[in-house]
């Protein structure tokens, strides 16, 4: 088997993390956004500040400083954590400061009509959320959350500066090995886009038939 080759299955294997950590954090990032966008637009002042302050933290660091300070930071705090793990919290906060945003401008899109006919029903603010509100908000949000999870899957090509085995970290051991850069980073860049395309691809069809469904 050629160095190529041998790299290119670890790569593969390397993919399997990357969407692993992919999918997991955009459940809980998406899960914990829509509850902050909710807490924004209509919790007590306090919270409001409080998720203010968190979305723009995290917008206005760079990704791989917030990496390294959660990483090294834990361990100087004597808190043993792997790699992965690291990773996998990192990607969670990361995506839930943008995913806040996500919801927050989704939210904040539907008429203000919709919200007093629930008001007018009787229904309570967890009720008009539930059955009314998010529904459609959800359709107008498509795209985004869409755009979201491909932002989540690129954000993993930094994880293997903490030593997660992820399709970068065994493209940089084939490029050291093979001395054929152009060769193994084409490999890994073409690995990306399916996946990104693929994304992508469901995200196309899902806004279809929401579309048909509306």
């Amino acid at each position: 088997m050629s160095a190529i080759a041998l790299y290119t299955g670890e790569m593969l294997d390397g993919a399997v993390i990357t969407l692993e950590l992919t999918a997991g954090a955009t459940v809980v990032s998406l899960v914990a956004g829509a509850a902050g966008a909710v807490g924004r637009l209509y919790g007590p002042k306090a919270l409001k500040t409080f998720v203010m302050a968190y979305v723009e933290t995290i917008r206005g660091l760079p990704a791989i400083l917030q990496l390294f300070i959660l990483y090294f930071g834990l361990t100087q705090f004597g808190i043993d954590i792997s790699a992965y793990w690291a990773a996998f919290v990192w990607l969670c906060l990361y995506g839930t400061g943008y995913a806040i945003e996500i919801f927050r401008a989704g939210l904040q899109g539907i008429p203000e009509g919709q919200h007093e006919a629930t008001a007018a029903l009787g229904l309570t603010r967890f009720e008009a959320m539930r059955r009314v509100i998010i529904p459609q908000a959800w359709v107008a949000m498509l795209p985004a959350l869409t755009n979201f999870v491909v932002l989540e899957l690129k954000n993993t090509t930094l994880l293997y500066f903490i030593g997660v085995q992820d399709i970068m970290f065994h493209a940089r051991l084939g490029v050291s090995n093979s001395g054929q850069p152009l060769v193994v980073y084409g490999i890994a860049a073409g690995i990306y886009v399916v996946m990104n395309g693929t994304i992508s691809r469901v995200g196309g069809l899902l806004e279809k038939r929401a579309a048909i469904a509306r």
